[in-house]
């Protein structure tokens, strides 16, 4: 299997890089894949431009070796979908995509939404504390109780991760960093360094944050 993390990464965390290695770590693979949505096509604009988010995300993983950054959706034109991202991955092996639990209910309005559950499985990522709850299943999409179960199939699993999240959100550090406060314990040190040596997020409106 490979496992796929994406994300607008506006900064990227702590809390992206526990999730990636918490599924890391519960699928017995190699690696996870970080993939930067340049271009998102379902949401807001990220705050940062494409070449901040993707040498944050570098720097993040360069001294990570289970932890990959791709530009696949840099070097491809157009808006960032996901289906299209998924059908240029795929190959042999079952492609698993990492999903937050907040953000399932919203993949019923990703582009070409329907195509899903024949491209990948998804592993839903929990946050620390949560109570079990049957997760809300997209359509084409079963769940299923072990990460083991999804290797039985090519595609169309959904399973449940359990304190796969920390409690960090991009939306928290950039709201630290516009009131003018210190997101060090937030980020990789190397993020930190690099929001400041360019000033990012300063000046950005904290309700939009």
């Amino acid at each position: 299997m490979r496992a796929i993390l994406g994300g607008t990464f506006d900064p990227i965390h702590l809390g992206h890089l526990h999730a990636a290695q918490r599924a890391q770590a519960a699928l017995g693979i190699a690696k996870v894949m970080l993939l930067l949505a340049a271009r998102p096509g379902h949401r807001t604009e990220p705050l940062a431009g494409i070449h901040d988010r993707w040498r944050m995300l570098c720097l993040a993983t360069r001294e990570t070796a289970d932890l990959l950054a791709s530009d696949l959706e840099i070097l491809r034109s157009g808006p960032s979908y996901t289906v299209d991202s998924l059908r240029e991955l795929r190959g042999a092996d079952p492609l698993v995509w990492l999903i937050g639990r907040d953000a399932l209910a919203d993949v019923p309005t990703w582009h070409r939404a329907g195509e899903l559950a024949s491209l990948c499985h998804f592993v839903v990522l929990d946050r620390p504390g949560r109570e079990p709850s049957e997760p809300f299943c997209p359509r084409g999409f079963e769940v299923v109780e072990a990460a083991s179960d999804l290797e039985e199939r090519p595609s169309g699993a959904l399973y449940c991760l359990p304190n796969a999240m920390l409690d960090v959100s991009a939306s928290q550090v950039r709201r630290v960093v516009a009131e003018g406060g210190d997101a060090s314990a937030l980020l990789p040190s190397d993020v930190w360094t690099y929001i400041c040596r360019q000033g990012l997020y300063r000046s950005c409106e904290v309700e939009r944050a």
